[in-house]
């Protein structure tokens, strides 16, 4: 017996190369695992941020049948429970590298089962760093990847034998595109693509079941689904106003085909000493990590999330320190860092600190039925202790989003204020459904018809008194009216207070200001922020026929303007003297009034 011989005639020098093989994958596997946890943990969280609480995962039958009523639906299922983990930071980073590393190994198995051949270890590897470049675009859900490595992995299991093929393909095309949706034209075309050039010849039931049997398998399904034909053909795939427009996706196929076309091609010349291609394939690989990490990174996605991690977990501190640092530039960023001034009482005080490019938006948004809109406009009214409007905002993200962490924490929030503790109850106990949400579903249980317990609350406590003696209508796009009714109820709503005030600052409606002071001095303990000061002295200036009612600028304010006017007469041209009042007075409302255009309304 020849001892160089095994089992079905694999000789012991192959069976040790085979060997090497699966350890260096499972190497590489280990590294990009690692490579790809720090990124998602460090530069990378705020793909998390973005997509934690996309929606509550609902342990329940009807929340899964929820997701029977379309193609892909399972996938998306699966999504939401994956995506439960992004509000851990280490668990989703962990999540989201798994994934990535999966996307590794179909796309290896896949190259491995066409070249029959050991393939280039660059080949996996930057398929599975593209599909990081997917997901630093945000919108790129975990249902998009999960597609994408099914259709590679069903393509990789496809037999080589034709009748074998053949019911491979009749049984996989209905059952992928019932799993992912509109990823079975991807899978299609790999398995077309991995029979060009190939000693294989594709027959024609075969050639059949990848070209026509999907589209009758869609037309089908349109009679079962109520969606229109277009959306069936397209579900879940990584397309259309929704996603967004990101070249990663292209890319990422692209590079997919490109791989298969080369390794259909045979390589003739001398070959490369094993390290030295081994070398090679490592420096390319590592070069491509980062040119593609580098060009798929958004830093301004990155500090706006950052903002609104800051914001969710009320670290009004943390956030105003971050926004000194990296001031934001983004319509939300700014909202936040408004919220986070008016929270720690700093609104009229350090309000021209920070960039209000956004105008009256910038610190309350107009009624849209947009999610990203209603899904952060509660926040506006919760804090100026307008709780109907703050449940309304809540509940139209509700219909629109369907249950997150978030609409449905601010709709348990104002039925307990408002004292509608059985509507509560029902809100608490879907919440207490969902993953990973006992504990605080707990926490507002605590509260059901107890209201002395919430009076102790520092949340609800204060939004107990908050009754509105005088009915009146919310207006969605006329904060000055809102701001205005809400103090007519309540005149000494600190909150209120200071957000009408910088309404009237950024617009520069200076005359509007003195009538609500006197009532501003008695709830700010008589205290008026420099800014008011500023425009105070404006005030008596332009309108000096007007009576005061004993309201009076500090001497420190009237100096600083004198030294303000007099750098200001020097200089006609109001750009040089712009830049020469910069320095020392860009953030008071005197250069505002001056310099600054009135921001969008």
């Amino acid at each position: 017996m020849d001892l160089k011989r095994q089992d079905n005639g694999v000789s012991l020098k192959e069976k040790t190369r085979i060997h090497k093989l699966i350890g260096n994958e499972s190497l590489a596997g280990i590294l990009l695992f690692i490579l790809a946890c720090l990124w998602f943990y460090f530069p990378g969280e705020y793909v998390m941020i973005a997509n934690q609480d996309l929606t509550l995962f609902i342990k329940s039958k009807e929340y899964l049948l929820s997701y029977l009523d379309r193609p892909g639906g399972l996938l998306e299922y699966l999504g939401s429970f994956l995506n439960q983990f992004f509000r851990f930071h280490l668990a989703g980073a962990i999540t989201l590298s798994l994934i990535i590393v999966a996307g590794y190994f179909a796309s290896h198995s896949l190259f491995k089962g066409i070249s029959g051949k050991k393939p280039p270890v660059i080949a996996g590897l930057m398929a599975s760093v593209l599909l990081m470049g997917m997901h630093n675009f945000y919108p790129h859900q975990l249902s998009h990847s999960l597609g994408l490595i099914l259709a590679i992995s069903l393509a990789a299991k496809s037999p080589t034998d034709q009748m074998r093929r053949r019911w491979f393909l009749a049984i996989s095309v209905p059952l992928i595109y019932l799993l992912s949706g509109g990823f079975v034209w991807f899978y299609c075309a790999l398995v077309l693509a991995s029979y060009l050039k190939g000693k294989e010849k594709m027959d024609l039931p075969s050639l059949l079941l990848t070209t026509l049997y999907p589209g009758i398998i869609i037309f089908a399904a349109s009679f079962l689904y109520l969606y229109p034909l277009k959306e069936l053909m397209t579900a879940r795939l990584p397309l259309g106003q929704e996603y967004g427009s990101s070249p990663w996706p292209i890319l990422f196929v692209a590079w997919i085909f490109l791989m298969i076309l080369l390794l259909k091609v045979p390589v003739g010349g001398r070959k490369l000493n094993r390290r030295m291609l081994g070398g090679i394939e490592i420096a390319l690989g590592l070069v491509g990590m980062v040119l593609i990490l580098h060009f798929s990174f958004n830093r301004k996605n990155a500090e706006f999330f950052a903002i609104e991690k800051l914001a969710i977990l009320e670290d009004w501190d943390g956030l105003i320190s971050y926004t000194s640092e990296h001031p934001s530039t983004n319509l939300f960023g700014s909202f936040y860092t408004n919220l986070a001034l008016a929270n720690k009482g700093l609104l009229c005080e350090a309000l021209f600190q920070y960039p209000q490019g956004f105008g009256r938006r910038g610190l309350c948004f107009g009624w849209e039925e947009k999610e990203e809109i209603l899904r952060r406009g509660s926040d506006f009214f919760w804090t100026i202790h307008f709780v109907n409007e703050a449940h309304h905002w809540a509940f139209e993200s509700l219909i629109i989003e369907g249950f997150t962490q978030r609409n449905l924490l601010r709709l348990i929030q104002t039925e307990l204020v408002r004292e509608n503790f059985k509507v509560a109850e029902k809100y608490i106990d879907q919440l207490g459904r969902a993953l990973f949400q006992k504990k605080l579903a707990g926490h507002y249980a605590s509260f059901l018809y107890k209201k002395e317990a919430m009076k102790k609350d520092p949340e609800l406590g204060p939004r107990l008194n908050t009754v509105m003696p005088q009915d009146f209508f919310a207006e969605g796009a006329d904060l000055e009216k809102n701001l205005r009714s809400v103090l007519a109820n309540q005149p000494f709503n600190q909150m209120a207070q200071d957000y009408l005030m910088a309404l009237y600052l950024l617009e520069k409606e200076v005359d509007k200001i003195p009538p609500f002071l006197p009532d501003y001095l008695e709830s700010h303990s008589g205290r008026l922020p420099t800014l008011l000061d500023e425009s105070l002295l404006v005030y008596q200036i332009t309108q000096r026929d007007e009576p005061m009612e004993n309201l009076t600028v500090s001497p420190a304010t009237v100096q600083r303007f004198e030294e303000y006017t007099s750098v200001l007469r020097k200089y006609r041209n109001p750009e040089e003297a712009a830049r020469v009042l910069y320095p020392t007075y860009k953030h008071s409302f005197w250069f505002h009034l001056n310099f600054n255009t009135l921001a969008n309304r």
